[in-house]
């Protein structure tokens, strides 16, 4: 997949120890226009999938967890993730486009999720460095790069 976003990541060597690893969620509606899921914290504010990695899975299998746990979702991973910072928090989050939603998840007792337009996730992500970061995603159709 061609994406075009700030900073990939490509040494995963050098992620510390208290990382995170997630996924940006998306999806191209029929119009062709492009929406990102986002979840709702335990604190009501609006995030994206992440977590702390599992070492004895890995970064990818991590992040596809999380998807599920925390958003009910499943999909194509793009093959490096780019990287947001929040204070001293290093959070690697993988474009996915998401090929699956499903109904019951684990978490779903405490988190709600939102399709909303690129724009719309840029306003209201609670870290600034999250919304900065979509302000700047833009997948392309084809991911056949990936």
């Amino acid at each position: 997949m061609n994406l075009v976003i700030f900073e990939v990541v490509v040494d995963f060597k050098k992620a510390k120890a208290s990382s995170k690893w997630g996924v940006i969620p998306f999806r191209y509606l029929e119009s062709g226009d492009l929406e990102v899921l986002i979840i709702s914290t335990k604190r009501k504010n609006w995030s994206l999938p992440k977590g702390n990695l599992i070492k004895s899975i890995g970064p990818k299998r991590t992040a596809l967890l999380e998807a599920y746990e925390e958003a009910a979702i499943d999909g194509q991973l793009v093959a490096s993730p780019v990287l947001c910072s929040i204070g001293r928090t290093n959070i690697f989050l993988f474009p996915m486009s998401v090929s699956k939603v499903f109904e019951d998840w684990p978490e779903s007792g405490f988190r709600k999720r939102r399709w909303v337009s690129k724009q719309k996730a840029s306003r209201i992500l609670h870290h600034h460095s999250m919304r900065s970061l979509l302000g700047k995603f833009l997948p392309k159709a084809c991911l056949s790069n990936s």
